[in-house]
């Protein structure tokens, strides 16, 4: 989403990012799903960022909503210090967006925001009760704010559930490897190898180095071996035997870096290959079911509607 005023390489780095991982995706494994994006604005009028970009409008939350979008993300808008977010949260258009994320949030969409940004979620109700992030310099006045919230400053990127929240400006890269984390962590990896271009240390690139210093091998070993095995009826004690592990270590690394279990995980690479040769392919059920491990067509059904 491009809001006025907001923070101009918070929205093209997130695009970049996704790009990249775009390009990279058909490189490393077609089967992975296709990376479609589109920049919404809150209305119809062109949108106008803090450095002047213009965005032009034509794709509402609505819009999006009906095109069946995943996830929504809120790049951070442009503060310089406590008084200034909140003015900017008693804006017209960012009060209209309360509403539109609410309803969002109500019909089952995910929502993302980074640094200022995650206030505008916050002050939606949409982190009550849950854990998040925020910007360091704010985290005093987010703290105060929003008392129903679980602050966690420890962490760059928090993710519960639906919602995802990321600290300082620049993590607007984290945010975005992070979802692309979710598809395949091996592509978030090479997405971030390939925008790393020059190695030699800077502060510009410490987002990603930071990054690839926390990409777990153990996570994409088990994903590259998953991938080549999904047509036979693998289990996860299968995959930790074949990468020379306890099932309680794999289960762990699993687990710390995607948030969710191996089995969980096996489940989802399994629907993203159903769902691509459903969609590629003349494949009746049957064969569908058998090519990503499964003996019966109605197993395979349940797995694509998450029954």
């Amino acid at each position: 989403m491009a809001l006025n005023g907001g923070w101009d390489s918070g929205l093209t780095s997130v695009l970049d990012v996704l790009r990249t991982a775009q390009a990279g995706r058909a490189r490393l494994d077609p089967d992975l799903p296709e990376l479609e994006y589109t920049v919404v604005t809150p209305g119809a009028a062109p949108v106008t960022t803090a450095g002047g970009l213009l965005v032009t409008g034509g794709c509402s939350v609505t819009d999006a909503a009906g095109a069946g979008t995943d996830l929504l993300l809120i790049p951070a808008m442009a503060a310089q210090g406590p008084a200034t977010v909140v003015d900017a949260l008693m804006r017209d258009d960012v009060r209209a967006l309360h509403r539109d994320l609410r309803h969002w949030a109500e019909a089952g969409g995910s929502v993302a925001a980074a640094c200022t940004s995650t206030f505008l979620l916050a002050e939606a109700g949409l982190l009550d009760g849950r854990s998040a992030t925020t910007t360091w310099w704010l985290r005093d006045l987010f703290a105060q704010r929003y008392p129903k919230v679980a602050l966690d400053m420890s962490r760059m990127v928090v993710r519960d559930g639906a919602v995802i929240t990321a600290g300082a400006a620049f993590a607007h890269i984290d945010l975005a490897l992070n979802l692309v984390s979710h598809i395949s962590p091996r592509l978030a990896a090479e997405t971030a190898r390939a925008l790393l271009i020059d190695e030699r240390p800077t502060p510009s690139v410490s987002a990603f180095t930071d990054h690839l210093r926390g990409h777990d091998s153990l996570v994409s070993d088990f994903e590259t071996w998953a991938r080549a095995h999904l047509h036979h009826e693998i289990q996860v004690a299968d995959a930790a035997l074949a990468l020379g592990v306890t099932r309680r270590t794999l289960e762990r690394h699993v687990r710390e870096r995607l948030g969710t279990s191996p089995y969980a995980f096996l489940r989802a690479l399994r629907a993203e290959r159903a769902v691509h040769l459903r969609a590629t392919t003349s494949l009746p059920v049957e064969d569908i079911a058998r090519r990503v491990g499964y003996r019966d067509a109605g197993s395979v059904r349940r797995l694509l509607t998450g029954g």
